[in-house]
């Protein structure tokens, strides 16, 4: 009887830039804690080109018993927009195979440097773990309260999410290197009615 198996993908970062080389993990397990170790992984794009492969290694992924990894090179991405990747496993009898598909997204080198402050709009102080997003781009600031990312061109909706604060929204045009202060506003505590 064929052991099912697990395919996990993560560590891609997002987005990609068209024209450079990028990274990612692949891991495979089997729920019965099967040595997957040597199991060859594909990684082909929309065209059924390969685009990637290598083979798991010997050591599961940091504490887990049986998650066999490999971070694998994909060759460089030519065109802009959302891409498909399909992630296929082979691992040895009594396993069955294991595919997966992931979408991707793919951006014009960057041109420009953004710098993100972010402020509470009460204290003045720098709001640290704000998630923010521009466009395609994602970032989270430091401790100061400070984020870069950079970009190409173009007009972008910079978008902010951080527990306890409301959500933020900003449309900005970046055509040179641009720092940006953006006020958080706490969020207001909805009132929660006491039952006794």
């Amino acid at each position: 009887m064929s052991h099912e198996v697990s395919l996990a993908v993560w560590d891609l970062p997002s987005p990609v830039v068209a024209g450079r080389r990028a990274k990612l993990k692949v891991g495979v397990s089997c729920p019965d804690g099967c040595d997957l170790s040597g199991t060859a992984v594909d990684i082909y794009n929309e065209t059924g080109e390969r685009v990637g492969a290598k083979t798991l290694g010997s050591t599961p992924w940091t504490a887990t018993t049986a998650l066999y990894w490999a971070e694998i090179d994909l060759v460089a991405l030519d065109r802009e927009g959302d891409m498909s990747l399909r992630i296929h496993a082979s691992p040895a009898s009594p396993h069955a195979d294991a595919t997966s598909v992931v979408t991707i997204g793919v951006s014009r080198p960057p041109e420009h440097r953004v710098t993100l402050h972010l402020i509470d709009k009460t204290s003045g102080g720098p709001v640290a773990g704000v998630e923010l997003r521009l466009g395609r781009f994602r970032t989270t600031s430091n401790d100061l309260g400070i984020a870069c990312v950079e970009v190409p061109n173009g007009a972008y909706e910079v978008g902010t999410w951080k527990n306890g604060y409301e959500i933020g929204s900003k449309t900005v045009v970046i055509d040179a290197d641009t720092t940006i202060q953006l006020e958080m506003t706490a969020a207001r505590e909805t009132e929660q009615p006491y039952w006794m």
